[in-house]
């Protein structure tokens, strides 16, 4: 059962909705804000153990505090190519999402003898989960998108989804069998719902969940144990996170959020395929 448990999460937040909803937006957003700290967040507050992992691996010294000051020079970099070019930062962004969320599906090793197989089937599958995301929830997508300053087309062909569709099952692989049914369901039930839930749903409870138990095996460290040393990094990402918001925005708006979001995946994504998929 708890192999399942975006897809149960997501159909029992779908029923709810149905039945007594639909509510206030701001419902929406607490939940989204309480799933985002359990375990949104916190997936990606690894990543001084991930690189000391790594550096131990090929006998590489490591240093915090230089491992911070570059990681947060990066998300700094980003920040900057975010204010001077809107539209090439959201393409970064879709672009290392979709790699991402493809890569944490499957958590063995890359093959080497069939790399490029397993990159198209990355790719594929990570293309069909956002995509279906997005285009389901196209209106709501497409005033996120312009308040970013990115120009966006008015309408989607239903046609689209059908596409989305496609590429999941073109990323299918025999041997992810469970993760991939429970990321189709998420997904499938996250349909009915608005675009916060429907992505917070696969986020914190499909994507983040792979990416726990990915970190647990590599670092060889029990899930109790894992979340331990992750606190402080996500309160302190949530602290950044939030007076980023503030002090560049003002008040708390949903493009921010995922503004910021994108300035923790760039060097988090690196991180994670190295030591989940290229253990050696």
């Amino acid at each position: 059962m708890k192999n399942y448990l975006g897809a149960i999460f997501t159909a029992v937040y779908m029923l709810c909705y149905q039945v007594f909803g639909p509510w206030e937006t701001n419902i929406d957003y607490i939940i989204a804000g309480i799933l985002l700290f359990a375990t949104g967040i916190p997936h990606g507050a690894g990543d001084h153990l991930i690189a000391k992992k790594i550096a131990a691996r090929e006998n590489l010294t490591f240093h915090l505090k230089p491992f911070i000051s570059f990681y947060l020079g990066i998300m700094l970099a980003y920040g900057l190519l975010w204010y001077l070019s809107p539209t090439i930062s959201f393409i970064i962004f879709i672009g290392i999402s979709v790699f991402h969320f493809g890569d944490m599906e499957d958590l063995s090793p890359i093959n080497q003898k069939n790399t490029w197989l397993q990159l198209a089937r990355t790719v594929s599958l990570g293309t069909g989960i956002l995509s279906f995301i997005l285009v389901s929830h196209w209106p709501e997508v497409r005033g996120i998108i312009s308040s970013m300053g990115v120009p966006v087309v008015e309408n989607l062909s239903p046609g689209f989804l059908f596409v989305s569709l496609i590429f999941l099952l073109l990323g299918f692989d025999k041997k992810n069998f469970t993760p991939f049914l429970n990321t189709f369901f998420t997904l499938a039930a996250g349909y009915f719902l608005p675009l916060i839930p429907a992505f917070i749903c696969y986020f914190s409870c499909c994507h983040a969940v792979y990416s726990f138990k990915g970190m647990q095996n590599r670092l060889e460290l029990n899930f109790l144990e894992l979340y331990k040393k992750l606190l402080p990094f996500t309160l302190g990402a949530l602290f950044i996170g939030l007076a980023y918001i503030i002090l560049i925005f003002k008040d708390l708006k949903i493009y921010p959020i995922f503004i910021f979001l994108s300035l923790l995946t760039l060097p988090h994504f690196v991180l994670m395929h190295k030591l989940i998929k290229r253990p050696n």
